[in-house]
């Protein structure tokens, strides 16, 4: 496999769980997507930096969901690829990257969430509304914006019927690869937001 050239409160949430999904999302003017299942295998894409669809964006991340990997920032393991020449950070701008399956050879084994960003400096994503979040996009808070001086990114997988999204992420706290409901925009903290995947297609 090779890589293509680089590029540069209470209430509310018991009212919405009693509307349903079309309900809130009538109120809210939210679209509900599906949230996409992963297939039964994850395919490995025909190289990095490509054109990917959600689907395989949500396969990819669920190969270590079905298997979680300890966080860690300087531990690495293989993805869908499963190529020991092909490795990803097992933190959570690592897990993002397996996913999109974007990296670069200055981000070889993930881009970070600073890289990830729009003012990284690497073109791969674009900032989107809340309203526009579809399966395999993904919400980023940077490390500026963080108390702890360190962000975070996770990948979003639908609107979740009471409230919150799916979440797929490499969560520090919740000690590696998680699937799980967040509140929006993650765990109703500030200053994480939502961003496409440039090379995403529908």
């Amino acid at each position: 496999m090779t890589d293509q050239a680089s590029f540069s409160p209470h209430t509310r949430r018991s009212f919405f769980r009693g509307l349903g999904v079309a309900g809130a999302a009538a109120v809210t003017g939210l679209a509900v997507p599906t949230v996409l299942s992963p297939s039964a295998t994850a395919a490995p894409v025909p190289g990095f930096n490509f054109e990917i669809s959600r689907q395989d964006v949500i396969d990819r991340a669920h190969v270590w969901v079905n298997a979680p990997r300890p966080y860690s920032m300087e531990a690495y393991d293989v993805g869908p690829e499963g190529d020991s020449n092909i490795l990803w950070r097992q933190d959570c701008s690592g897990f993002v990257s397996m996913a999109l399956a974007a990296r670069d050879s200055d981000n070889p084994t993930g881009f970070t969430t600073e890289t990830l960003h729009p003012q990284g400096g690497y073109d791969i994503a674009h900032p989107i509304t809340q309203e526009e979040l579809l399966p395999g996009d993904f919400i980023l808070q940077l490390n500026g914006d963080s108390s702890s001086g360190v962000g975070h990114v996770v990948l979003f997988n639908g609107w979740a019927e009471g409230g919150g999204y799916h979440c797929l992420e490499q969560s520090f706290g919740g000690g590696g690869t998680v699937a799980r409901v967040a509140g929006y925009p993650y765990d109703n903290l500030a200053h994480y937001h939502p961003f496409r995947y440039n090379r995403i297609v529908d």
